[in-house]
């Protein structure tokens, strides 16, 4: 039997269509996830609900589950250097977020020393 001879066009065509039902395919698929693990996480909260089940029998201990990221936990406090301001507030090198203004006037007055070779 002797094989049809395509034409570039032709494949690309082939290729184009099959791009397309992959692409149709796939949308399917993932709604059809989307409504499945809604489904079972229904399932789920009933259970729960109806066990009476916590979050700590179910080993939720609130770490991250992204590698290493972690968590501070509530009420932690930021380290590092604590600088007083010169109306008694406080502030924390390790703390996130900008420098208070005192705090920033303060350290430009500061010289620092340039280093000799």
């Amino acid at each position: 039997m002797a094989m049809a001879t395509l034409s570039i066009a032709q494949i690309d065509a082939q290729i184009k269509g099959l791009e397309e039902q992959i692409a149709q395919l796939r949308a399917t698929a993932a709604k059809q996830r989307e409504e499945e693990i809604g489904g079972v996480v229904q399932e789920l909260r009933r259970r729960i609900a109806e066990y009476g089940i916590s979050a700590k029998e179910l080993g939720l201990t609130g770490k991250s589950s992204v590698p290493g990221r972690r968590i501070a936990p509530a009420g932690a406090t930021p380290k590092g250097p604590t600088y007083t301001g010169p109306k008694g507030e406080k502030w924390v090198g390790g703390s996130r977020g900008r420098k208070p203004l005192w705090l920033a006037e303060q350290l430009a007055k500061v010289e620092v020393p340039s280093e000799s070779t």
